[in-house]
């Protein structure tokens, strides 16, 4: 099975000790950490290489290695100036990754809707939106190349990046050069593909899977409320199907699980452990059958 970790998300309002102590009581080896994220540690000061050290010495000290940053912001957020004070202070983290001992720190692409960024807006699939959003990754990525490190840039059904196909499209126009994605097919999976998600998760692999250091753990759910993405086992995407496809293509990759409580942390262990242990089972029926 991949090696487990958490955002740090998971523990909104928990010290960094209390975090790393309740992480490691799961079996939890890696955590993606928001550097901006209160209540940890030194909050006054959240770009301080000081902070750094002391965040990185308190996982480090109980087994849990920062294998990513999250910055995650609008990078298309149409308040410029808004817009241009989160890209800074994006760039201000890229700058202290190594010191964090990782070369990586992910980011969503963002919508063009004027109130959330979470939402779909019908400019977000123009070829306007798209060029822009590759000017401002190529910023980024040039910041990351600098530092020797790789901005991860995570797709979202409603963002303007919005398809596997679309990430590799990017990777493709940029090149691999700090630059990298994360896997997460709940974010892409559509409402119509949820009764063909064998053939669908593994054509996000395809495009995808090449340029990911990281996976995330979630679920993709579709309701009356429309599109999210819920802890892993509350929704609608095939766990099985995704357990397998790891387990076959990305067996190393830390994956990172998300959206959970931390009284839901266990529940969500358990179902991953079982999805990887289907998979197993059926990879040995294959072979037995010669399928």
């Amino acid at each position: 099975m991949n090696p487990l970790g958490f955002m740090s998300y998971v523990y909104m309002g928990w010290s960094a000790e209390a975090m790393a102590e309740n992480a490691c009581k799961h079996g939890l080896t890696s955590i993606q950490l928001d550097p901006k994220q209160k209540l940890m540690v030194m909050d006054e000061e959240p770009f301080s290489p000081v902070r750094v050290q002391k965040l990185r010495s308190i996982f480090e000290d109980k087994g849990i290695r920062i294998v990513g940053l999250s910055g995650y912001t609008n990078l298309m957020n149409p308040n410029l100036a808004k817009r241009e004070d989160k890209l800074l202070q994006l760039e201000k983290m890229i700058d202290l990754c190594s010191e964090y001992g990782t070369r990586y720190i992910a980011t969503e692409t963002g919508s063009l809707h004027p109130t959330n960024a979470w939402r779909d807006f019908e400019g977000n699939r123009s070829p306007e939106a798209w060029d822009e959003l590759l000017r401002i990754v190529d910023r980024l990525r040039s910041r990351a190349v600098r530092n020797e490190s790789v901005l991860l840039i995570e797709g979202f059904a409603l963002n303007v990046l919005a398809e596997a196909e679309q990430a590799a499209r990017m990777m493709e126009q940029l090149g691999s050069e700090g630059l990298g994605l994360i896997m997460d097919p709940f974010n892409y999976l559509k409402e119509e593909e949820l009764v063909r998600q064998e053939t669908v998760m593994a054509s996000i692999f395809d495009c995808i899977g090449s340029y990911s250091p990281i996976a995330h753990a979630k679920d993709t759910l579709y309701d009356k409320e429309g599109f999210t993405t819920p802890r892993v086992g509350a929704g609608q995407a095939d766990w099985n199907v995704y357990a397998s496809l790891l387990a076959d293509r990305m067996p190393h990759t830390p994956l990172i699980l998300e959206h959970a409580k931390p009284e839901e942390i266990a529940d969500c262990l358990q179902l991953i452990r079982n999805a990887f242990e289907a998979a197993e089972s059926s990879g040995k029926a294959k072979d037995a059958y010669g399928a």
